[in-house]
């Protein structure tokens, strides 16, 4: 919260990276490959050069728990309210990427600043409709998220198992399952490539089929403007159930901000300022340095007098840090603001302000030599 200004990342990750979560059937070798690439191509490059922010490998790999977000959005950061993206991936994580119990302890500990998306894989079959109703059943699940690609190859071909989401036949059901629980609100990873082989199953025109066919549901691409922007836009153009849900996306801001200015001015230009989410992926990136580059940031001038992109307002800027995915949600900002003011996260957060901060990741970092510390005498 800042100036009573609701901030809300719209998504968060528990990863668990650590080696003893890999699926036996996937080499060592190829398990470790995948997190170096994550490691390399989407924190290292987007993270801030300030002191303290970039993680080591074995930092990043270590294995997330709740309440290291907890202290890292809310009090190292200014954001208010989260979404926690649950991700399986059952090809390479025994417990999945992003766990549902991180997830879940995280939404149960503090609810208020908390929603929670529990992940649906249809390439598993119709017991998937039967996790999303045990999820569901929890109370808890504020929407589902749905990836591309599951990590598992086809036996005889050796390709990898791939989901497109305007099959009526594959994915609809599930789509209506969701309506049938009560749960409108879909994302989709999308744009950035999950895996290796073609990138059909990162483009984002799938989507708009499955917005057509449920006008009553709203669908976030997520990642969306990473890659294929042309189409991106153009969904939210032709779209009103479609929302730009800038998890990465919005970390350009930090070391690459005319990049993402030039995405952002493009979604503006079609009128798409009350369908763009704040999202940052984190532990992606921390959140505080993007929050802080997008804050200063500016259109620049010959984007707005060469393209006609729209400048970028406070009135805009609040919009997408935090009132679009309030009202996506039904979260009225006034009375949640008055309640997360008194809480003991507020209370942390001042007083790390008027001590000078508490540095980033510092609870992942405590808890990481205190196993370290400990780990010879279980050995």
């Amino acid at each position: 919260m800042s100036d009573r200004k609701l901030v809300i990342d719209a998504v968060a990750h528990g990863f668990n990276w650590r080696m003893d979560n890999r699926v036996d059937t996937l080499p060592a070798e190829s398990y470790l490959a995948f997190i170096q690439g994550i490691h390399t191509f989407a924190h290292m490059p987007l993270e801030s050069l300030a002191p303290g922010y970039q993680l080591t490998l074995d930092e990043y790999m270590h294995g997330w728990q709740a309440e290291d977000l907890a202290q890292m959005y809310f009090e190292e950061s200014d954001v208010d309210i989260v979404a926690y993206h649950h991700v399986v991936i059952g090809g390479c994580f025994k417990e999945g990427s992003s766990p549902w119990h991180v997830g879940l302890e995280l939404k149960q500990a503090y609810p208020d600043r908390v929603l929670l998306y529990a992940f649906v894989d249809p390439l598993m079959g119709p017991i998937e409709l039967e996790m999303m109703e045990e999820k569901a059943a929890t109370g808890m699940v504020d929407g589902f998220k749905f990836y591309p690609a599951n990590g598992v190859f086809d036996a005889e071909s050796g390709v990898p198992k791939v989901m497109l989401y305007d099959d009526p036949e594959l994915a609809f059901p599930y789509f209506e399952k969701a309506r049938s629980l009560g749960v409108n609100r879909i994302a989709i990873h999308k744009a950035a490539p999950v895996g290796p082989g073609s990138l059909d199953k990162d483009r984002v025109e799938d989507v708009n089929t499955a917005a057509l066919a449920f006008p009553d549901m709203t669908f976030e691409v997520v990642h969306s403007g990473y890659a294929f922007v042309e189409e991106c836009v153009l969904q939210l153009a032709l779209h009103p159930n479609i929302y730009a849900n800038l998890e990465t996306t919005a970390n350009f801001a930090v070391r690459r901000p005319r990049k993402f200015a030039e995405i952002l001015g493009q979604m503006l230009q079609v009128g798409a300022e009350d369908r763009i989410l704040w999202g940052t992926g984190a532990p992606t990136s921390h959140p505080q340095p993007v929050l802080d580059a997008f804050r200063a940031l500016e259109m620049p001038r010959d984007l707005v007098e060469g393209y006609g992109y729209p400048e970028l307002t406070d009135e805009v800027k609040d919009k997408i840090l935090g009132l679009n995915m309030a009202r996506l949600h039904g979260i009225d900002v006034e009375s949640r603001l008055d309640a997360l003011d008194g809480d003991d996260w507020s209370r942390r957060r001042r007083e790390a302000v008027d001590e000078g901060g508490v540095g980033p990741w510092k609870a992942h970092r405590d808890r990481i030599a205190r196993e370290t510390e400990a780990a010879p005498a279980h050995a």
